[in-house]
């Protein structure tokens, strides 16, 4: 199975490091050229995000981002193998990461695409399927973003660029939320516990969002600040709500997915 990395020309340290890594593991990554988002000009973000459906402004950092990993499945979906997977240079891995990089051939038919990584938050699952040292497969029947670490399948990676011509939300949200892009159009699973997960580094993305942030809070009036809580409490109160009926009346699961940190 082919294993991609995305990277910026800026930060080749990154590379590097989780080049070495996958080596000590019998692998080998290829590289893919991240977009640098000061190569965005104003009339290209406007045409970008004509059809965006984001409820906040889109950063230029999202769009690179977006664009990056559209780079990667369209480099994915050139190559015979019927899967592989895409990285982000942040990413940290489990030493079991290498029992599902190697080849496919452990990844149930028809199965769209397979989250590696956690967020470190509950998400719904569906009945598990046991797999390799105690590792399980569940079908991913909530929104679980990130999109650090994920194996997708040649005909779903070519059914991804068709849908990527627009950034129409971050690609994290585009990939795996629900509400804001085409989750619900995949059959994804998630692997059980994760063997990847994002570092503590503030990436240039994340620097960006935290600007953005930080002057959206400047501009909030008591009452919006007082609604959006409101509103995060009767939403925090829902899913709780909903993960007790899960767990209680079905075989599927609502629980956290931990990260594997255990030696290979």
């Amino acid at each position: 199975m082919k294993l991609y990395v995305i990277n910026l020309d800026l930060y080749p340290e990154r590379f590097f490091r989780l080049n070495e890594i996958f080596a000590q593991q019998g692998l080998t990554p290829r590289r893919i050229r991240a977009l640098d988002m000061k190569n965005i000009s104003d009339t290209d973000y406007k045409n970008l995000t004509r059809k965006s459906f984001w409820p906040e402004r889109m950063t230029r950092g999202e769009i690179a981002c977006f664009l990056s990993h559209r780079t990667a499945l369209q480099q994915l979906a050139e190559e015979q193998e019927a899967y592989g997977a895409v990285f982000e240079d942040d990413v940290i891995l489990s030493n079991n990461a290498h029992l599902f990089l190697k080849n496919y051939f452990w990844i149930p038919s028809g199965v769209d695409l397979v989250k590696l990584e956690t967020q470190g938050k509950k998400v719904w699952l569906g009945h598990s399927i046991k797999n390799v040292n105690n590792f399980s497969l569940g079908r991913l029947k909530s929104s679980h973003i990130l999109a650090a670490a994920y194996i997708v399948s040649k005909k779903s990676a070519l059914y991804l660029i068709k849908k990527m011509e627009d950034v129409c939300a971050p690609f994290d949200h585009f990939l795996f939320n629900l509400d804001y892009g085409i989750a619900n159009k995949l059959k994804i699973y998630q692997l059980d516990p994760a063997i990847a997960r994002q570092s503590n580094v503030r990436s240039t993305l994340e620097y960006e969002r935290a600007q953005y942030r930080d002057e959206r809070k400047k501009k909030r009036t008591m009452m919006g600040i007082l609604q959006r809580e409101f509103c995060r409490l009767g939403r925090r109160s829902y899913i709780g709500l909903r993960g007790i009926k899960i767990n209680c009346f079905s075989e599927d699961k609502w629980k956290k997915i931990d990260f594997d940190s255990n030696p290979g």
